[in-house]
């Protein structure tokens, strides 16, 4: 017989948000996709986020490597420093070739020409490089800024063949050991605090004439720079250096003779250099109170849905705990970050991606680390946690050597919703029947619970789905359970243990991650009791 006064009410995750109630969010909010990222194929599904597997390499042949301070992808090559004992306590650079997964000897490596290494922990001006013409130049605050040890280069005129060396700026010498380098107009331009010091064109190792610096704004120090072309209504693209400081954004434009420069904000900033990456529509970072984005119009927006003036998150980031220590990368139109937080009064070290085509956010992703760098739709990783290691990560769930393991630990994934909507009908609510798309390439038991406002278990249940081996055209009738080529989850009806009463509920789903195990929409009959809550 019919349930009573009853109406289905939907739910279908759509990203996460601070709000712990949809009624002050959007439709599909959750607390927590731990672990899981959106259905690249469909888009009223999440599915397990691909693991990082076994390290890439564990910088075999080095003497005792510990940390990697710094790392980028330059074409199929990571290039990086990290601290070894071949000079104990210093950091020395490295090349490894990720098509051959072999390591590029670097020549002219001396003791006297290395940084000394950095902390792990606290506090931190992160070592930052750029590529000028044939030249990798790297700024790192353990060089000693006497002599010529100012920054390091990284000759690759010979890719086969890479020379280091630590430099000054020859004619025009830098007064002080920089903290942050890039490539505007084909120069190197440092940073020393407030200042900007350019070099020559293509020449990253001499600065022809005593001017070229640019002072911006007041004496706080420059903390990141990045390039951006800026579309305008009277000149068209202009290329763009954008300048941050903790609670400014400049933009410089020109070259030499024409530079010019603007502020942009003078009350948003950043203090997380690694947060800064280029992506398709713009430049992201993380600002003093949540990210944004300068768009390629120069405006600087909350990154956020649609003309949202507020971002879904934004607690894990105003609680960083050390902003400098936050990483950063963009691939596969996904921006991910990395950092140490305060949630609930616990301290975590958490990942977390935002999506550029939902302009939505999931995770938390327990896979931290502390370097980031994109190649192609894979990101290179690496952390202090691990030790001296090099991690591919995807966020392409459809690769065919996919695993569902962090450095040999098993994934296991929970979607945690907000409170469901209020539904206005001022009374006690009642749940009996469920309905929950679920899938899984293999058998899998999905715990599922529903909670009430006050966080008080009221009713749990376990789904285990079928495994699904056969493929039409491919397999022979009555061997297997059969399964599309497409990826659809199969509905499942939900057997609660007992009704759930409720003024308001969230729920959770949570299973080991594997290949094709995802999460659809939820469909929830919902009782009216006819009488009022008693709180």
């Amino acid at each position: 017989m019919a349930i009573r006064n009853a109406y289905p009410v939907p739910f279908v995750p759509e990203g996460i948000t601070d709000a712990g109630d949809m009624d002050n969010s959007f439709p599909g909010a959750c607390s927590s996709l731990q672990n899981l990222m959106f259905d690249p194929s469909n888009s009223k599904s999440v599915v397990g986020r691909p693991g990082v597997g076994l390290p890439i390499t564990e910088f075999a042949g080095f003497t005792s490597p510990t940390f990697v301070s710094l790392q980028g992808v330059i074409g199929t090559y990571v290039f990086g420093m990290v601290s070894t004992g071949r000079t104990a306590a210093y950091d020395e650079p490295f090349c490894y070739d990720l098509i051959n997964n072999v390591f590029v000897t670097i020549s002219g490596v001396t003791s006297s020409n290395v940084p000394a290494s950095l902390p792990t922990s606290g506090a931190w001006t992160p070592p930052a490089m750029a590529v000028i013409g044939t030249k990798i130049v790297i700024t790192h605050t353990g060089f000693s800024g006497t002599g010529s040890n100012f920054f390091g280069v990284i000759d690759i005129s010979t890719p086969s063949t890479p020379a280091w060396s630590a430099n000054n700026v020859g004619t025009y010498a830098l007064t002080a050991v920089p903290s942050f380098v890039a490539n505007f107009n084909n120069r190197a331009y440092f940073v020393i605090k407030n200042q900007l010091w350019y070099t020559d064109v293509l020449n990253p190792l001499n600065a022809t004439n005593a001017n070229q610096a640019l002072t911006l704004g007041d004496n706080t120090t420059i903390t990141a720079l990045d390039g951006l072309p800026i579309t305008t209504t009277s000149a068209g693209v202009l290329g763009a250096l954008i300048v941050f400081k903790p609670s400014q954004i400049w933009q410089v434009t020109g070259d030499a003779t024409t530079l010019a420069q603007n502020f942009m904000s003078l009350s948003i900033g950043t203090s997380a250099p690694r947060s800064v990456s280029h992506t398709r529509d713009g430049t992201i970072f993380m600002g003093p109170d949540g990210h944004y984005l300068v768009n390629l119009y120069g405006l600087i927006l909350p990154l956020a849905a649609g003309q949202a003036q507020f971002q879904d998150l934004r607690i894990p980031f105003t609680n960083a705990t050390t902003p400098s220590r936050v990483a950063s990368a963009y691939c596969g139109l996904v921006y991910r970050t990395s950092l140490k937080t305060t949630l609930y009064s616990i301290a975590v070290n958490y990942d977390y991606w935002f999506d550029t085509r939902k302009m939505r956010w999931c995770g938390p992703h327990t896979f931290p680390y502390d370097c980031a760098s994109a190649w192609g739709e894979n990101t290179i990783l690496s952390g202090s946690q691990y030790g001296a290691k090099l991690f591919l990560s995807s966020v392409n769930d459809t690769q065919a050597d996919i695993t569902y393991s962090d450095n040999g630990v098993t994934e296991v994934f929970e979607l945690v919703s907000a409170a469901l909507p209020s539904q206005g009908h001022m009374q006690v609510k009642q749940v009996v029947e469920t309905m929950g798309e679920l899938n899984s390439k293999s058998s899998n038991t999905f715990a599922i619970t529903i909670y009430n406002e006050s966080n008080a278990i009221l009713a749990t249940a376990q789904v285990k789905t079928l495994a699904n081996t056969g493929t039409w055209g491919a397999s022979f009738w009555g061997s297997f359970n059969w399964e599309s080529q497409i990826r659809v989850e199969p509905p499942y009806s939900i057997d609660w243990n007992q009704p759930a009463v409720f003024n308001k509920m969230y729920f959770s789903v949570s299973s080991s991650s594997g290949v094709d195990v995802s999460i659809g929409p939820f469909f929830f009959r919902y009782q009216d009791t006819g009488y009022l809550s008693e709180n």
